[in-house]
C-alpha cells in the first residue's frame, strides 16, 4: 500500500502530460523538464580567444571520448566521433556535418552556437527541438546519464563556435 501512495503522483503527472498538448511539461512543481539554455547577457562570446586543439579538444577527451561514448574509432561512436588524438579528424566529424538526429542542423555551425546541435546537446536544450528531430526525439543531453558539464567548459565550446569554429 505504501508503494501505491508513492506511485500515484507520478502516474497522475504522466497522465496530465499525455492529456495536454504540451509535449515537454514538467511535473516536479512548476519546473519544466526541458530548459532551453541561453547564456546570460554578461557572456562575452569573443573573449577570451579559444583554440580548438588547446581548449576544446581537452574537454572532449576528458568528457566525451570514451569508447562507450563518442570515442570508438572502429565501431559506433554514438552518432559523432569526438575521440582520439587527431584534432583534425574530430573537427572534420563535427563542423558543417549534419546531425543524424536532427538533419536540418549541423553538429557545429561556425559562428552560430544556438544553431549547433552538439552544443544544444551539451546544454541539455536539445529537447526544445524534439518536434524537428527524427522520430520526434533528439535523444539525451550529453554527457549521457550524467549532469551537464560545468558552464565554464560549455562556454569554452560556445566561444569556439561563436569565434568561427576554427581548426587551429
Amino acid at each position: 500500500m505504501r508503494f501505491a501512495f508513492h506511485i500515484l503522483p507520478v502516474v497522475g503527472c504522466l497522465l496530465s502530460v499525455l492529456a495536454s498538448s504540451v509535449p515537454l511539461g514538467g511535473c516536479s512543481g512548476d519546473e519544466a523538464v526541458c530548459k532551453d539554455y541561453s547564456p546570460p547577457p554578461s557572456f562575452d562570446p569573443q573573449n577570451p580567444q579559444v583554440s580548438f586543439s588547446k581548449d576544446v579538444m581537452p574537454i572532449f577527451t576528458q568528457s566525451c571520448a570514451f569508447t562507450s561514448c563518442h570515442g570508438s574509432s572502429t565501431g559506433s561512436a554514438n552518432g559523432v566521433f569526438l575521440g582520439g588524438t587527431d584534432p583534425t579528424r574530430v573537427y572534420q566529424a563535427i563542423v558543417d556535418v549534419r546531425s543524424s538526429e536532427l538533419p536540418t542542423m549541423s553538429y557545429v555551425k561556425a559562428g552560430e552556437p544556438r544553431e549547433s546541435f552538439l552544443l544544444r546537446k551539451m546544454d541539455g536544450s536539445q529537447c526544445a527541438l524534439s518536434s524537428e528531430c527524427t522520430g520526434n526525439d533528439c535523444g539525451q543531453s550529453m554527457p549521457r546519464n550524467d549532469e551537464t558539464l560545468p558552464i565554464e567548459k560549455r562556454d569554452v565550446v560556445r566561444r569556439w563556435i561563436a569565434q568561427g569554429a576554427k581548426n587551429d
